[in-house]
């Protein structure tokens, strides 16, 4: 079972990870964040040196490229939310929504997970996405590496709040509902 109908009356102590109203946890996830980041960096460049990433013949040519990796990096938040909404419509048979918020996009689920049903509905776009872009890495020239592989860094650093949520989630017991709006995470024991 991934989901709920709706919220077992036997779980009645409800707890938030809310970054929004948080600011230390906001400040220890963004810094989490930056230092996946600065890790897959310095990974990246064991294999190709980042130096590959300027080296486009002008500047005129850097900032096509740099318009193209904005591109793909919107084309790839979408793509995030589309896994995500497929993911949650396909663990609970409901639709969810994908809301266009002031500086993200995010899915907006209306369900109550298991803690199985959550961690599938967090980690299958990161994992997805995460297998996808390694392909293209795998199978594009070197001088593309970079403008994949900072999509797979956005990717990978990017749920941070995924893999926070998911530690707090399993350091409780195992019988937990979870709601997940987009912005805050709501449990229920």
């Amino acid at each position: 079972m991934y989901c709920y109908k709706e919220l077992p009356k036997s779980m009645k102590t409800e707890c938030d990870i809310d970054p929004a109203s948080d600011k230390k946890l906001r400040l220890y996830l963004n810094l989490g964040a930056i230092g996946f980041a600065i890790v897959l960096a310095v990974i990246g460049n064991l294999f190709v040196p980042i130096t590959q990433l300027y080296d486009v013949g002008g500047v005129g040519r850097f900032i096509l490229r740099a318009v193209l990796m904005l591109a793909c990096a919107v084309l790839y938040f979408s793509v995030y939310e589309v896994v995500h909404s497929y993911v949650a419509k396909r663990l609970t048979g409901e639709k969810t929504r994908i809301v266009m918020g002031k500086a993200c996009i995010y899915s907006d689920s209306e369900s109550f997970y298991t803690l199985k049903g959550y961690l599938l509905y967090a980690f299958a776009p990161v994992a997805v996405l995460g297998v996808i872009l390694l392909l293209l890495n795998i199978a594009l020239p070197d001088k593309f590496f970079w403008q994949v592989y900072i999509i797979q860094i956005i990717n990978i650093a990017g749920a941070a709040g995924n893999f926070y949520a998911a530690y707090r989630l399993l350091k409780e017991k195992k019988e937990l509902a979870v709601k997940d709006d987009g912005l805050k995470i709501s449990y229920w024991k």
